[in-house]
C-alpha cells in the first residue's frame, strides 16, 4: 500500500470522526437545550377565589380574609411603629399525623414583615402548635410589619404545596416531598378602624 492510499484512508477516517463528533455534539446540545426548556417556570401559577378551598398537598386550605390590626388574635397590642397584617384561614390536615408545616403554607407576595408568620387558633385565642388529622380549624396568620410599611389593598399570596411520595429515593419512607408554589391567591385587605 502506497504512501498516499494510506494518507487517503486517514483522511476519510478523519473525516468520518469529525462528522460523529459533531453530530454528536448537535445532539448533545439539542438535549441539552429541551431539558432545560422542560424546566422553564415562566408559566402562570394558577389563581384560586378567595373563600373557596384549595387541595395544597398536606393541607386543604380557604383564605377567608386579610386586614390591618393593631393588635394579635390573642389581645396583646401591637409595639409602636408597627403593625399586624392578619390572614384568617381554615385549614384541615389531610395527612396522617399531626403537623405544624402550616406556617410556611401561605407566603405574601412580595415579602411583608420578617421570617414565618405567629400562627393563632381562632377558637381559643391560643398560638397554634400542631393540628391534628382530618381536623378543620380556623387560624389567623399574623405578620408584624413597620407601621410605615405599604401592605397593598389587594394581598397577593403565594400558596405552597408538596407531594406525596410512598417511598423516598434516599431512605425509604414516605412523606411529603417537592415544595412549590401551588398558586396564588388575592385577598382584599381591611384596614383597621379609625382610632
Amino acid at each position: 500500500m502506497s504512501f498516499g492510499q494510506r494518507l487517503g484512508g486517514l483522511k476519510g477516517r478523519t473525516v468520518v470522526w469529525l462528522t460523529t463528533s459533531i453530530g454528536g455534539l448537535l445532539a448533545a446540545g439539542l438535549a441539552l437545550g429541551m431539558t432545560i426548556a422542560s424546566y422553564r417556570t415562566d408559566q402562570p401559577v394558577p389563581r384560586f377565589p378567595a373563600g373557596a378551598p384549595i387541595e395544597a398537598g398536606e393541607w386543604r386550605v380557604v383564605p377567608l380574609s386579610a386586614r390591618i390590626d393593631r393588635a394579635t388574635p390573642d389581645g396583646r397590642p401591637i409595639r409602636d411603629g408597627q403593625k399586624a397584617l392578619v390572614v384568617e384561614v381554615e385549614l384541615t390536615n389531610r395527612t396522617a399525623a399531626s403537623s405544624n408545616s402550616f406556617y410556611r403554607l401561605l407566603t405574601p407576595d412580595p415579602p411583608v414583615g420578617e421570617g414565618q408568620p405567629d400562627v393563632f387558633l381562632l377558637r381559643d385565642r391560643a398560638r397554634a402548635a400542631e393540628l391534628h388529622p382530618d381536623m378543620t380549624e380556623r387560624l389567623a396568620m399574623v405578620w408584624t410589619v413597620p407601621q410605615d410599611a405599604a401592605v397593598p389593598p389587594v394581598l397577593k399570596l403565594a400558596v405552597h404545596a408538596s407531594v406525596y411520595k410512598r417511598r423516598d429515593n434516599l431512605w425509604g419512607h414516605s412523606g411529603w416531598y417537592n415544595p412549590h408554589v401551588l398558586g396564588t391567591v388575592d385577598m382584599p385587605v381591611q384596614a383597621p378602624d379609625p382610632a
